[in-house]
């Protein structure tokens, strides 16, 4: 290297180190406004695609199996969450105002069809209906079978209590007629669940829910979170994170998530593709202003322990060296 280059090269690298030292503040604030004013006029598509976007989310969200040790942070954190002093004396009306409940539960209330087919679901799924056939025969079984107060008080009950008691005993040892009684009282019981299905839907009708609603917040904004959160433990946490992981896990390779994953980022760029890219920006909350201010606060004490460590001062020189030892540098000096 020609000994003026050399010489150029420390003055050089000193002049670097010593603005980044005592004038960082300034020097972001600008390269950031600098970097937003460009952004400004290029569009979204002029710097990516959607091909480059999907393949991104392929490779870091979607092809990414989540450690152990990252599931086991996010255990500790949760773990840590739930056993917080801070739980004895949060109450839920602190973090939750009436105003943001009733939204929320005016928002749920109001799908009223998807209410509607959940009650029908369950009123008529076989197994309920067996399930309360069941309880009605064996009700009726233990009824007849027992000898109830009701044969002392009314003239002739106890003479046909007997007869029925007679016939319970019967039916316990006739397969054919037990069968025969339990299919009349599930025929009967659809029927029963039938009217019950027309009684729940009446019974959940929207301003009947929002009163109980209302009448539960009531009886439930005072109480501190740790009444909640001192049944949920340590197994429980790790539980919750493998179950939610495992079915992160098997959703991820489905071809179902991949295609809707292809859909959103064209239905993105479709919308969005063509504004400039610090509107985009803005439109998430991400303005020139609150930009500056967060480079500012990383940068500042990344870059002060990059000088402090000599890491940055060997990177720079690494870097003009590269030009001072060329050529051109030395075609210039001469």
């Amino acid at each position: 290297m020609h000994p003026k280059a050399n010489a150029l090269l420390d003055a050089h690298t000193r002049h670097m180190l010593a603005r980044l030292s005592s004038e960082l503040d300034t020097l972001l604030a600008d390269e950031t406004a600098a970097l937003c004013a460009w952004a400004g006029s290029r569009p979204v598509t002029a710097i990516t695609d959607e091909v480059r976007v999907r393949d991104f989310l392929l490779r870091n969200v979607f092809d990414i199996t989540p450690s152990d040790a990252l599931l086991a942070q996010i255990g500790t954190l949760a773990t840590k969450a739930l056993q917080s002093p801070l739980n004895k004396t949060t109450k839920l009306e602190e973090l939750l105002n009436v105003r943001e409940y009733d939204l929320i539960v005016d928002r749920v209330i109001e799908l009223e069809d998807l209410r509607r087919q959940i009650v029908r679901a369950v009123m008529q799924n076989p197994s309920v209906t067996q399930l309360i056939s069941d309880l009605v025969y064996n009700g009726v079984k233990n009824y007849l079978m027992e000898d109830g107060g009701i044969a002392k008080k009314v003239p002739g009950m106890s003479s046909l209590m007997k007869m029925g008691k007679g016939m319970m005993e019967r039916v316990g040892a006739d397969d054919a007629l037990e069968g025969a009684l339990k299919s009349y009282v599930k025929r009967n019981t659809r029927a029963t669940m039938e009217l019950s299905e027309r009684l729940v839907e009446k019974a959940l009708e929207t301003p009947k829910l929002k009163a109980v609603a209302r009448q539960f917040w009531q009886q439930i904004k005072g109480e501190h979170l740790y009444r909640v959160t001192r049944f949920v433990g340590k197994d429980d946490v790790d539980d919750v994170i493998t179950i939610g992981n495992t079915l992160w896990n098997h959703f991820r390779q489905t071809t179902y998530a991949r295609e809707l994953l292809n859909e959103l980022v064209h239905a993105w760029f479709e919308q969005w593709g063509e504004q400039p890219i610090m509107q985009v920006l803005n439109d998430i909350g991400l303005s020139q202003e609150r930009l500056v201010v967060e480079v500012q606060q990383i940068g500042q004490p990344l870059v002060a322990d990059l000088i402090s460590s000599g890491h940055l001062e060997a990177r720079i020189r690494q870097h003009l060296e590269v030009f001072y030892s060329s050529p051109d540098a030395e075609a210039a000096l001469a």
